[in-house]
C-alpha cells in the first residue's frame, strides 16, 4: 500500500499504538511521524489513578514524555487535527504551553485540550490550565487554518477569548466544558465566522451577549446568568438547560430575538413543580423539533409543558425526557389537556425514561390525541435518565425489563392506524 494510504490507516489509531509501528520495518520506522492527526488519549489510565495518587505522578509523566517524545520527532508541516486528553492542570503549563505552540506552528485545524480530572470532575479555577496563546502567534496576528476549539478543564481569560475570535477567521466550532471563563461574554459583528458555540458547566460567567454574526447553533447549560441573542438570522438552535436556568429565568424573552429563526429548541425544565408561567411563552413559528428534558420525581402532571410544543405549528419531532430520582407510582386518574390542539405535522415521538407511570402516560396520550393525522412513529426509552438520585446503575437496569413491559401494555392498544412504535 502507499504511504498515504497507511498514513491513513495509523492515523485511526491512538499516538501510542502509531509510534510502536515504526518498529516493523525499515520502511515504517519513520511512517508515523508524518501522521496529521495526533490524538494523544490517555483516559484509559483514569481507572487505576483514581485508585492510587502515587500512581497518578507516574501516570502524568508518562504521558508528558510521550506528548513531547511525539513532537520533537514529528516532521510533516502541518498537522490536522492536535487532542490532548488526560488529567494535567496549572503544573504542566509550560508543557502544554509547548503543546499549544507546536499545534498551532503546524496549522493545526481542530485543537482540543481535555484536561478533565481523572474523574470527570471540575477542578477548583485556581488549578486550572490558564490557556493562552504564545507570543509567536500574537504578533504575527493571525490563525488562519485554525476551525474547531474544544477546551475542556481550562480556564480561559477575556483578552485571550476575544483574541483567538479577532485573529481566527476561519474558526466555526468553539466548545467549552467545565472552562473557568471571564464574568461577561460579549461579541459580534461580521470578522466573527463562529458558527457552533457551546458552554457546558462553565464557571465564572455572569451574562452572554452575542451578536451581528452568522452563529447556527448555541448552546448553554449552568447556572442562572443574563443571556442576550440579537441579530442573528442564521440561528437555527438553540440549547439551554441545568439548574435554574429555563423556564424560571425567562427563557422566553432571552431567545425571543431569534424566534423566528428557530428550527430546534431544547431546554432543560428543572423543578417542573414551580409551575410554568404560559403566558411567558412566545410563539416559535419554525421550530421543527422540540426537545424538553424535565424533573419527574414524583410522578406529577406535567401536561402544562404542552404548551410549549403547542407554541411550535411547524412541530415534527416532540422528544421528552423524563430524569427521575425514584420511580415512584401514584394511583390517579389520567388527566387530559383542557383544549386539544392539533398538531398538523407532527410526525415523531421520543421519550426517554419511561416508566408507566401516570405522569408519562398522559404525555403519550397527549401526542397520540393530537398528532394522530401525521404521527408516523414513537420511539419509547425506558431506560432512566437520572443524573444522581439514589439508584444506581445496577437498580435502574433491574427496573428495565418491568418499564418495557408497562410501555407494552399501556401505549399498544391506543395506536391509531399507520403508527409504528419501537421500545428499546
Amino acid at each position: 500500500m502507499p504511504d498515504d494510504v497507511l498514513l491513513m490507516i495509523l492515523s485511526l489509531m491512538p499516538v501510542k499504538d502509531a509510534v510502536v509501528t515504526g518498529s516493523l520495518s525499515m520502511r515504517w520506522s519513520d511512517l508515523w511521524r508524518n501522521l496529521i492527526r495526533l490524538n494523544f488519549d490517555g483516559t484509559e489510565a483514569f481507572h487505576k489513578m483514581a485508585s492510587d495518587k502515587k500512581l497518578c505522578v507516574i501516570e502524568r509523566c508518562k504521558y508528558v514524555n510521550q506528548v513531547y517524545n511525539v513532537i520533537t520527532s514529528h516532521t510533516h508541516p502541518t498537522v490536522q487535527d492536535f487532542r490532548i486528553r488526560f488529567d494535567l492542570d496549572a503544573t504542566e503549563s509550560q508543557e502544554i504551553d509547548e503543546w499549544v505552540e507546536f499545534a498551532l506552528d503546524k496549522k493545526v485545524e481542530t485543537l482540543e485540550l481535555d484536561l478533565l480530572d481523572k474523574t470527570y470532575d471540575i477542578r477548583d479555577p485556581d488549578e486550572n490550565y490558564e490557556f493562552r496563546l504564545p507570543s509567536s502567534i500574537s504578533m504575527l496576528g493571525e490563525m488562519l487554518s485554525l476551525k474547531n476549539l474544544f477546551l475542556k478543564g481550562v480556564s480561559l481569560l477575556g483578552p485571550t477569548l476575544n483574541e483567538i475570535l479577532t485573529i481566527s477567521p476561519h474558526l466555526e466550532k468553539l466548545y467549552m466544558f467545565g472552562t473557568d471563563v471571564y464574568p461577561c461574554i460579549c461579541f459580534g459583528g461580521q470578522g466573527i465566522n463562529l458558527k457552533h458555540f457551546k458552554l457546558v458547566s462553565c464557571s465564572g460567567i455572569e451574562s452572554i451577549s452575542l451578536h451581528g454574526f452568522d452563529l447556527v447553533s448555541f448552546t448553554y447549560y449552568g447556572p442562572e446568568i443574563e443571556l442576550h441573542l440579537s441579530d442573528l438570522p442564521k440561528l437555527k438552535e438553540v440549547v439551554i438547560g441545568e439548574v435554574s436556568v429555563g423556564l424560571e429565568n425567562n427563557v422566553f424573552s432571552q431567545i425571543s430575538s431569534c424566534a423566528l429563526y428557530l428550527q430546534a429548541l431544547e431546554l432543560d425544565v428543572r423543578s417542573p413543580k414551580k409551575g410554568l408561567e404560559v403566558n411567558a411563552i412566545i410563539k416559535l413559528p419554525n421550530v421543527k423539533k422540540l426537545t424538553l428534558a424535565m424533573d419527574a420525581e414524583e410522578d406529577d402532571c406535567l401536561l402544562e409543558f404542552t404548551s410549549i410544543a403547542q407554541a411550535c405549528p411547524s412541530l415534527e419531532t416532540f422528544s421528552i425526557a423524563l430524569h427521575w430520582f425514584s420511580p415512584l407510582k401514584r394511583r390517579r386518574k389520567i388527566r387530559r389537556v383542557a383544549a386539544p390542539h392539533v398538531h398538523k405535522h407532527l410526525k415523531r415521538l421520543e421519550m426517554s425514561g419511561y416508566y408507566g407511570r401516570i405522569s408519562d402516560l398522559e404525555l403519550a396520550v397527549y401526542v397520540i390525541d393530537n398528532a394522530a393525522a401525521a404521527l408516523k412513529k414513537i420511539v419509547i426509552d425506558p431506560c432512566c435518565q437520572a443524573f444522581g438520585g439514589r439508584l444506581s446503575k445496577e437498580d435502574c437496569l433491574k427496573r428495565l425489563p418491568a418499564a418495557r413491559s408497562s410501555a407494552t401494555h399501556q401505549l399498544t392498544p391506543l395506536l391509531p392506524p399507520g403508527v409504528d412504535m419501537t421500545i428499546l
